[in-house]
């Protein structure tokens, strides 16, 4: 059984980079193999301040690195602020990778996907994101870029994403995910 960390690089309620964490949620919790998924949440991470870092790490802070700590892969959904991650992302992969060497991405699997309101679903933000995580340690997973365009009018009510297609994909990604965590 493996244990997934998930990442959506927005705040916003009704994001779709969100929906699409909750729905990757849903297929390994609900997928064979009895999985467990944890979500990440950034709402409460200050600004990276190394003074905060060395007076001691809020406790939101500790809460999401032990969520990372304690699992087997990290999957990052993030949406396309013109052509970079957000503000918010890139502020919780610089606070987990700190301090160096006892940082939770060091060599975690971890897989990125994005989800925008555009047809391109923001495929241009992921080598960013990755370039991140590589710099940070994390280990690449290699697979099929998925990208979720269209995704506001995707999100349910239920702050889901039903369309079979990207439900397809969403599925492929996390078998990739739970076989690079297998071939560990």
């Amino acid at each position: 059984m493996a244990t997934i960390a998930l990442l959506s690089g927005s705040l916003r309620a009704e994001s779709s980079n969100s929906a699409v964490v909750a729905t990757l949620r849903k297929l390994i919790e609900e997928g064979a193999g009895g999985h467990e998924a944890t979500v990440v949440p950034l709402r409460d991470f200050p600004p990276f301040d190394e003074d905060v870092e060395h007076a001691g790490l809020p406790a939101a802070l500790e809460a999401a690195r032990a969520r990372v700590s304690g699992a087997d892969a990290l999957i990052v959904c993030s949406p396309a602020y013109n052509g970079y991650p957000s503000g918010v992302l890139k502020n919780a992969l610089d606070w987990l990778s700190r301090p160096g060497g006892d940082s939770p991405l060091t060599g975690l699997p971890t897989a990125v996907l994005s989800a925008s309101p555009g047809q391109a679903g923001g495929a241009n933000v992921q080598p960013h994101v990755r370039q991140i995580l590589a710099n940070s340690g994390a280990a690449a997973v290699e697979c099929d870029e998925v990208a979720v365009g269209n995704a506001i009018s995707l999100r349910t009510p239920d702050g889901l994403i039903e369309d079979p297609a990207v439900l397809s994909r969403l599925a492929k990604l996390v078998d990739t995910v739970l076989a690079a965590v297998a071939a560990r």
